[in-house]
């Protein structure tokens, strides 16, 4: 009888260690889980930072070559509208000129 003590309380004794042993390795792979999370959020942060930073340099480049395209546009209008107006000056002093002579 007093072995079958004996025997359920070692039995108890490992029960019990075993509880402990199970929560300890649950407590770990809970914790190893937190922390890899929090590495790939941080991770996934950083990334979302890197492409924004990217994104808004890309938006900053084209609306300088935007701009600059307008004002190669805005200069070359400028001198299409110059060119002709000097074809238009010349041209009526030709007439006033042959107006003159005909007279």
């Amino acid at each position: 009888m007093k072995k079958i003590m004996q025997a359920e309380q070692q039995a108890s004794s490992l029960v019990t260690e075993a509880r402990v042993y199970k929560t300890m390795l649950l407590n770990q792979a809970r914790k190893k889980g937190e922390d890899r999370a929090k590495s790939l959020l941080l991770e996934a942060e950083n990334i979302r930072k890197k492409h924004e930073e990217e994104t808004q340099e890309i938006i900053t480049n084209s609306k300088q070559e935007f701009a600059k395209n307008i004002d190669n546009i805005a200069s070359e209008l400028q001198n299409q509208v110059a060119g002709k107006k000097n074809k238009l000056v010349n041209q009526l002093i030709n007439e006033v000129m042959v107006s003159d002579r005909s007279r």
